[in-house]
């Protein structure tokens, strides 16, 4: 956090009853203070939801259904043919 710029930090319309929310970069979920539901970060890059097997405990339910058997992984980093 020592080293965040203003940028990462936005703010956002609650879809439910239209409250803003102040997010920070790393923060998938906040909830609404005004009507206390959860609300994902818009901001938030997700792209790793697809693969990771660890997604359903850092973002909560992930978009799409996305981590299910037989989701796309990220490219290999070991080399080889």
């Amino acid at each position: 956090m020592r080293y965040w710029k203003p940028e990462d930090i936005c703010t956002a319309a609650c879809p439910h009853c239209g409250a803003e929310i102040e997010f920070w970069k790393d923060e998938p979920l906040r909830q609404c203070s005004a009507c206390h539901k959860e609300v994902r970060n818009p901001k938030l890059d997700q792209g790793c939801a697809e693969w990771c097997k660890h997604a359903p405990e850092c973002l909560g339910a992930t978009p799409g259904g996305a981590n299910k058997k037989g989701a796309k992984k990220p490219p290999s980093s070991e080399g080889g043919a």
